[in-house]
Order: structure tokens, then sequence, then C-alpha cells
């Protein structure tokens, strides 16, 4: 089942992505455990995700590098301004976000390639 995304089901996954996210980083907060992170959970969430589907491998190495780019970019960029729970909930579920718009379009263009060649 090698079929693009959908944007009803991006919109859905990114949204999967920032409540965990979001709560993840909630309850580290409240049990004060500043050293876990959130990220390699949403990480591996959206590989398990995309396993499933079977989608465009080269898609998927270009989204989880920009993932991981943006990630780190906003980690460091957000921490001086912002307290470390908040700076990582925003930093994952954005990053998880870029990933997951860089898998729809990337597996739309692959698809519309795929479909000009047939």
């Amino acid at each position: 089942m090698n079929r693009p995304v959908s944007w009803s089901e991006a919109v859905f996954v990114a949204a999967v992505c920032w409540t965990v996210s979001g709560l993840g980083y909630g309850v580290l907060a409240a049990l004060d455990e500043p050293q876990l992170s959130m990220a390699p959970l949403v990480g591996i969430w959206l590989v398990c995700w995309f396993w499933t589907r079977r989608r465009s491998w080269p898609t998927a190495v270009v989204a989880g590098l920009a993932g991981a780019v943006v990630l780190f970019w906003l980690v460091d960029l957000l921490r001086p301004e912002f307290d470390r729970y908040v700076a990582d909930a925003l930093s994952t579920g954005t990053a998880a976000t870029v990933s997951v718009v860089v898998l729809t379009l990337g597996g739309r263009s692959m698809g519309c390639r795929h479909d000009a060649v047939r």
C-alpha cells in the first residue's frame, strides 16, 4: 500500500503528535523529571504509522531529517526563552508537524510522478 497521505490523515496524525507532546510534557513537569523527553515516543509513533502504511522511503528519510533539524533548532531557540518543558513540547510538536507535512507533500509529488510514468 504505497499511497500518498491524505490531508485529513495528516491533520489527524499531527494533532495526535501535539496531544501526546503536550500531555506527556505536562506529566513530566508534574513529576519533575527534566531528564526525560517525549520526542522519542512521538518519533517512534510516527515511524510505526509510516511503517504500517508502507509509504515512499525516500520521502520518509527527507521527512525524518527535516523533523530532526526543526526539533534541534527550536530546542536551541526556545529553551532560553521558555521553561524547559514548554520549549520541548513546542519543539516536539512543531518537528512532528513538519515531518508529517513533508511526508504528505513528498508522497503526493512522488505519486504524481509515478502516475505520469504509467
